[in-house]
């Protein structure tokens, strides 16, 4: 993958063969500047890494920051996300990075935020983006 800001270089170890080595994850993704990312995202494969030794196919269990720009919409899709608890521990996670920078803060105010544990909820906020901005 290109390097772009919103990815990290990550040691993964394969669950088959148990042998490690380094993936791009994918945290934060801005749609106005990273719409081809949209297809795999819809795939539920945007962070999918393969192993180089034996060829498994896994998923990372990690979540994604979607922004919507210009919609004024931060997601956070994080498939392990389906308690309530959960999702708050996601919200105050956001609430606390925002707290430290003035111009965030601003910025949250106009900004909605949502956290989305299934794929089904993101394909349509997607499918909803693309008719408009794409």
């Amino acid at each position: 993958m290109k390097n772009m800001p919103g990815i990290s270089l990550i040691e993964i170890t394969c669950e088959k063969c148990k042998k490690t080595y380094e993936a791009d994850s994918i945290e934060h993704i801005d749609l106005s500047e990273d719409q081809e990312l949209i297809k795999n995202l819809k795939a539920g494969k945007a962070n999918r890494v393969q192993c180089p030794k034996c060829k498994k196919v896994m998923y990372l269990d990690r979540s994604i920051v979607i922004n919507f720009e210009p919609q004024s919409l931060i997601a956070v899709y994080d498939p392990q996300a389906k308690t309530d608890e959960k999702k708050e521990e996601l919200r105050r996670e956001y609430d606390n990075i925002i707290a430290f920078n003035e111009i965030l803060t601003e910025l949250a105010e106009e900004t909605e935020f949502k956290v989305i544990s299934s794929l089904g909820e993101l394909k349509v906020l997607l499918d909803e983006y693309a008719k408009v901005y794409m």
